[in-house]
């Protein structure tokens, strides 16, 4: 059974990125576009248990990475960050690592 990013220490979270991002490369050059999101997906998701998890407030407005989505944080659970995109009062969730500060241009 796997191990869970939250069982990993900072090692293994850097191994298991870099091992997605390679996967990522091998699916971008063989057009399995699909694979390729839920590979980003779980990078940024390894990538948030990295984080200060108090770099993302409630009630804060951030940008999603590499777009120009608004998302509106409602809450958040674990390295989850759960709001409205684009105002839109669907409750989504990302993780931290893909939530931008528009005030700091960059991410987080």
């Amino acid at each position: 059974m796997a191990k869970l990013y939250r069982d990993m220490s900072a090692e293994e979270l850097a191994a298991e990125m870099k091992r997605l991002q390679d996967e990522g490369h091998r699916a971008l050059a063989e057009h399995r576009y699909e694979e390729l999101d839920v590979l980003e997906r779980k990078y940024y998701l390894a990538l948030s248990y990295t984080m200060d998890k108090d770099l993302i407030k409630i009630g804060k407005t951030y940008t999603i990475i590499d777009s120009n989505d608004r998302f509106e944080v409602t809450r958040t659970d674990g390295v989850m960050a759960w709001g409205y995109l684009n105002g839109v009062r669907l409750e989504e969730a990302y993780p931290f690592a893909m939530l931008v500060d528009p005030e700091q241009g960059g991410g987080q």
